[in-house]
């Protein structure tokens, strides 16, 4: 057979692949302007997987060197030419290309967690939660790069090195998602998954300028997905338009109803910022220092833009905040043990040899040297969890007494649609860096009720950073926080693209000759 040939399609104004499809283009691009460009046939499936796949070629590893890639499906482009030849292209998420985090499990490319030990595993099912993509149409392009076995906020791991942040490339993507957030900001792919245990899947799309929900805690469904923390493990969307992370949002949950899916469908089209009451929390925001000056004034705008689409803002105090804050801590450190041992065991020995335990990790040196510190004190608080006062406080009476608080807040003489506060607390820091301000998104991750963390505004200047905010809700109330979000979206768009990743202007495809 002769060698691939490089033929050059044209060097096009909008970056697509002939005149006839210029509607479409793959920077910024939406599950709905995707389906308008199919349905009125502007371009195929394969066309939109070929142009993601370039931008992966063009971004994640050469040019800015994003890298927030571990594996592309070998199977893409096939499983898009399957695509174009279904007779039924309704699905909700036909030919939608997601990136997924690498302790998702994917039977079409390994699922290493991040780690080099266990960059060949192979489980041999998908997680339920890709099949349900799938199965709605969804192509699983590529598996996202995270902080190994999702225990750090680096976007550092041995199986895929460091990833940068689209934005500012000497910055850090937050995590432990970092991988996916950075992928999906840099439209390496139309949209993300992630899993938040601490504020896993928020951070990243704070610093990334995505949205992001963390759903209740009862709805996730966590088979197939390695765990952190059994008891705070998450599964949840990452996109740059709440509407797409709705769209996905309906086919992660554990249970839901064809009545809960038209919730969340009915959620994007209420202006949910008219007439809505929203609790602001006292005490959630940084000093206004001059440092922090360009992200408070990102801040206040969006306060304005929400007052003037018809909310009503109100300061109110967390009772007991201080203890909600500091005085409890992440159950990921007790439980990842037994979570990973139970996970490395959960398909047959004899289909391949993969490591199958959490001390078969720590004796592999299959880890970044970050991580070892990390792995050696989880092995200690594994070994004696319940002996231990702190996890015991944490297991038993922690959740109970943060949603007490935030029903006394919620329900009170006022009853307010959602609270409100920011994300970080703070801009985005370097490469090697911890976020310092990421303590308010535990108030999600401890109390298991539901959070949207969505883009407030871009700072001033000519290196623009995201600043986020984020609303919680009762649970199971991701519908009314999804129209939150929606209003704001409508009433105040401001996402900007990172330079670092433009519309390609060109693309070349490569075209076997016949034999």
């Amino acid at each position: 057979m002769d060698k691939p040939s490089l033929t050059i399609i044209g060097a096009l104004a909008m970056g697509c692949f002939s005149t006839g499809v210029a509607a479409f283009t793959w920077s910024e691009a939406t599950i709905e302007d995707l389906h308008q460009a199919l349905n009125q046939q502007e371009i195929t499936c394969e066309d939109v997987v070929k142009g993601y796949l370039k931008r992966i070629d063009a971004f994640d590893k050469t040019g800015p060197d994003i890298n927030s890639i571990i594996t592309v499906n070998p199977k893409a482009l096939s499983l898009a030419r399957e695509r174009d030849k279904q007779q039924d292209k309704h699905q909700a998420l036909f030919c939608v290309p997601v990136v997924v985090k690498d302790n998702i499990n994917t039977k079409d490319m390994p699922t290493s967690l991040g780690s080099s030990a266990l960059k060949e595993s192979r489980p041999p099912t998908n997680a339920v939660v890709v099949d349900n993509l799938i199965n709605e149409g969804a192509i699983i392009l590529a598996k996202a790069n995270l902080d190994e076995f999702a225990i750090a906020m680096l976007g550092l791991s041995s199986a895929g090195g460091q990833t940068r942040n689209p934005y500012i490339l000497t910055n850090g993507p937050g995590g432990s998602s970092g991988g996916t957030g950075s992928a999906v900001s840099a439209s390496l792919a139309m949209v993300g998954l992630g899993t938040d245990t601490g504020g896993s899947i928020r951070i990243p799309a704070a610093v990334a300028g995505l949205t992001g929900i963390r759903p209740s805690r009862a709805l996730a469904d966590l088979r197939g997905v390695a765990p952190l923390s059994i008891t705070q493990d998450t599964v949840g969307p990452m996109c740059r338009k709440v509407a797409d992370c709705a769209r996905i949002l309906q086919f992660t949950e554990a249970w839901s109803t064809p009545e809960r899916k038209q919730q969340i469908r009915d959620a994007l089209a209420r202006d949910g910022l008219k007439g809505a009451r929203i609790a602001l929390i006292a005490g959630m925001f940084p000093e206004k220092i001059d440092t922090n000056q360009p992200y408070h004034d990102v801040i206040d705008n969006a306060l304005k833009a929400m007052r003037s689409a018809g909310a009503t803002i109100d300061i109110v105090v967390l009772p007991e905040q201080e203890e909600i804050l500091s005085g409890f801590k992440s159950l990921a450190g007790y439980e990842i043990k037994e979570g990973l041992n139970h996970y490395l065991t959960e398909w047959p020995s004899d289909k391949d040899a993969h490591i199958r335990s959490y001390e078969q990790i720590f004796s592999s040196k299959g880890y970044a040297p970050t991580t070892e510190e990390w792995l050696t004190l989880y092995n200690k608080l594994g070994n004696k969890r319940y002996d231990d006062p702190v996890y015991r406080k944490n297991i038993q009476g922690r959740q109970g007494f943060i949603r007490a608080q935030l029903n006394r807040v919620m329900n009170g003489n006022v009853r307010y649609d959602a609270v409100l506060y920011p994300t970080i607390t703070e801009l985005n820091v370097p490469i090697g860096q911890n976020t310092e301000g990421r303590k308010n998104v535990s108030l999600s991750s401890f109390s298991g009720l539901p959070a949207v963390s969505f883009i407030a505004g871009m700072t001033a200047g000519d290196n623009p950073q995201p600043v986020a905010l984020e609303f919680l809700g009762r649970e199971f109330s991701e519908p009314e926080l999804i129209s939150l979000v929606s209003g704001y979206e409508l009433h105040h768009p401001v996402r900007v693209a990172p330079k670092s990743t433009p519309e390609l202007k060109t693309f070349e495809i490569m075209e076997n000759k016949a034999p």
